[in-house]
């Protein structure tokens, strides 16, 4: 009996720990997921877009920015929910159901290949198609055992505060998809960030040749490179050379791929981005499509930089009769150039943004709304701080974002008692009220048939 008993309880802690386990590594996901994809909105719509155009359901574009915040918030709250367990019995069939979903749609994707990549981590983390299948079964296979032993481990909040926590992950969420659509993503996973500088990041590595000699002295041999060689009152004598290929220090991660400009067909890369100067570009992938709600800004900034000599250009990738109706609409007296529209959506999202660069160094990219007002305009650039380099610091971000979450979270977990507490009472006020109006109208309904 007493062997049994121990076997019982060495299963049910086996279990516990798979269960743990089993949550933080599909929770995780889930989570992980769902912010990178809010985080930068625009990618995730545009990774829509293509997926509507694979399947021929172009007519669905049009709704691509739902979706994507539909998706983002769904994956964030369900992962969110499993890490802290709450709601043991339905959030893991939710998961179930949504990967029944999702894995069938990535073995098409990875037979039929379509898309390379299937954005299930943004620009984050860049998965095959093949690796998304996999991943998803595994997935898949986590979330069928937590339908089974998920209540074998008990939530981290109470019930009465789990939607505090559900609601919370919400608004966290949605703060950072409004700073991604409006502005640009808190955290910039592409390869053009700020302070990049282009030339650099889209320069070459190739192997480093260089020489090593081989010297001897009272029988021993030394190699020396041809900045160190000995003198010749040392005693050393050669003995040979031989060549020594060594990797040449790589180019700035991330290496940029693709960043060319044509104006018309002369390509004007390298009179950009070799530019010792200031250059603001106007990014459009679609002038047809984009806002001119602040069209006043553009061409104050466009006047400021005739007036200072500052270069000043819009880079879009739509057709000539795009860029007419543009000029038209916003009276726009700058150049045109041309670049690719993938290109464009990965510098930077919105439509239009607008691209300050220096030597060839990424400073800012804002949005229309975001560029100083007509009157700061009164000095050059470089004693401005929209001229300024503005400061990325990825380590800092990120530590925001974690304290921002994790301190409400945490403070509701030492309070939850309280909390819970004062809902409980909350919700017997209302029902109390509820009651006293429900007798106060019976009451007069009673006075009025005695009158």
């Amino acid at each position: 009996m007493e062997i049994k008993t121990i076997k019982g309880r060495t299963k049910s802690i086996v279990v516990r720990w798979l269960v743990f386990l089993s949550r933080l590594i599909v929770g995780g996901t889930f989570v992980f997921s769902g912010f990178v994809k809010a985080i930068d909105l625009y990618g995730t719509v545009y990774k829509f877009q293509d997926y509507f155009v694979a399947f021929h359901l172009e007519f669905l574009s049009s709704f691509s920015m739902l979706f994507a915040v539909a998706l983002c918030f769904v994956e964030f709250l369900l992962g969110i929910h499993l890490l802290f367990g709450s709601y043991r019995q339905s959030t893991p069939r939710l998961i179930f159901l949504f990967l029944c979903v999702m894995t069938p749609v990535t073995l098409y994707l990875a037979i039929a290949n379509p898309i390379d990549d299937c954005g299930c981590f943004g620009d984050a983390v860049h998965l095959s198609n093949w690796g998304t299948f996999f991943k998803n079964v595994l997935l898949l296979v986590l979330s069928l055992f937590l339908i089974y032993h998920n209540k074998r481990l008990r939530a981290l909040y109470n019930k009465q505060v789990q939607w505090l926590t559900g609601l919370y992950s919400l608004l966290f969420v949605s703060f950072f998809c409004y700073v991604g659509v409006y502005y640009q993503p808190f955290l910039d996973f592409r390869p053009y960030k700020i302070g990049v500088n282009i030339p650099e990041a889209l320069a070459e590595t190739e192997p480093a040749r260089e020489f090593v000699f081989i010297y001897e002295k009272d029988g021993q041999k030394k190699e020396f490179t041809i900045d160190n060689l000995p003198a010749e009152g040392e005693g050393w004598a050669f003995v040979d050379r031989y060549e020594k290929t060594t990797p040449q220090k790589a180019a700035p991660k991330p290496t940029i791929e693709e960043f060319t400009i044509y104006e018309g067909e002369t390509d004007i890369t390298e009179e950009i981005i070799y530019d010792e100067g200031y250059r603001i570009l106007l990014l459009s992938p679609d002038l047809v499509k984009a806002d001119d709600s602040e069209v006043d800004r553009i061409n104050e900034l466009y006047d400021y930089c005739v007036e200072r000599g500052y270069g000043f250009a819009c880079v879009t990738a739509s057709s000539p009769q795009g860029i007419e109706m543009w000029q038209e609409n916003t009276g726009a007296e700058y150049l045109f150039y041309f670049m690719d529209k993938t290109t464009i959506r990965t510098i930077a999202r919105g439509n239009p943004c607008v691209l300050l660069l220096k030597n060839g160094t990424i400073y800012r990219k804002t949005s229309p709304s975001q560029l100083p007002d007509e009157t700061k305009l009164s000095q050059p650039l470089e004693s401005l701080r929209y001229g300024q380099p503005e400061p990325y610091r990825p380590e800092r971000r990120i530590w925001s974002i974690v304290l921002t979450y994790t301190v409400p979270m945490l403070f509701l977990l030492l309070t939850e008692k309280t909390v819970a507490m004062i809902i409980g009472k909350l919700k017997q006020w209302r029902i109390n009220r509820r009651n006293r109006r429900k007798k106060e109208g019976q009451t007069n309904i009673a006075e009025k048939n005695n009158e």
